[in-house]
């Protein structure tokens, strides 16, 4: 093959089919990251501490558990966590240093790999939702402009799917971004994990920091299509600070 076709080849690729991310995906994302307070007020963010209720919701509507979190993430120079909660009268924690997990019990240190990497995946799913939209346009994430949609209620958000990881990948988490088509927060989500589907609404907003922070935030078990299912959880953040 003639080397200038096979470049000319390459960069028609790299500009054009070939790309991960669609235009209009992107444009939608830079919008979002503007209203939710600027990519530069969120990179002067070194830390975010704040308190978070949960109430978690069985099939029947009954209340599972009810848990008060104090939540805590050193962003630079490289991410750091603490998440600490009481239970029964025990307390526990646990911590992430950068490098390894650790947890305690009272004050019984816990050993086990296993349990030790469910609760770092917590750690990553509490920090990964406060990162958007931010960090939408950062690695090599698949981002999909798929339109118009409606959400159930009748509502109609601008829509970007997200995939960060091998799309061929079927174990991969897919997720959907709805943007107000007008004021581009972020309205609500939408995630295929392994086994289910789950849709986000955000309610409300914590100004504190100078960038949009979740107040309120309600989740529901769905189908493929969006329809609920049941409500699984509800959340409050509060008391923000850096």
């Amino acid at each position: 093959m003639n080397i200038k076709y096979y470049f000319l080849i390459i960069s028609i690729c790299l500009l054009s089919s070939c790309s991960s991310r669609d235009k209009q995906a992107v444009s939608i994302i830079e919008k979002s990251i503007e209203a939710h307070g600027g990519q530069l007020a969120w990179e002067e963010l070194q830390s975010i501490s704040m308190v978070r209720e949960i109430w978690l919701f069985d099939e029947s509507g009954e209340l599972e558990t009810n848990s008060v979190q104090e939540n805590e993430f050193r962003i630079k120079p490289y991410l750091e966590a603490k998440m600490s909660w009481e239970k029964d009268g025990i307390s526990h924690r646990v911590v992430f240093d950068g490098q390894k997990t650790q947890y305690w019990m009272g004050s019984n240190d816990i050993q086990n790999e296993g349990f030790l990497a469910a609760k770092k995946r917590d750690i990553d799913a509490a920090y990964y939702v406060l990162t958007k939209p931010f960090d939408l346009l950062e690695k090599e994430k698949h981002l999909t402009y798929e339109g118009k949609n409606e959400l159930p209620g009748g509502l109609v958000m601008e829509t970007v799917k997200v995939i960060d990881g091998d799309p061929s990948d079927p174990d991969v988490d897919v997720w959907w971004y709805y943007f107000h088509p007008k004021s581009f927060e972020i309205f609500a989500y939408k995630v295929k994990t392994a086994d289910h589907y789950s849709l986000v609404y955000n309610h409300a907003w914590d100004r504190s920091l100078g960038v949009l922070m979740p107040a309120q935030r309600e989740s529901f078990r769905v189908d493929s299509a969006g329809n609920h299912l049941y409500r699984r959880a509800l959340y409050a953040y509060g008391m923000y600070k850096k």
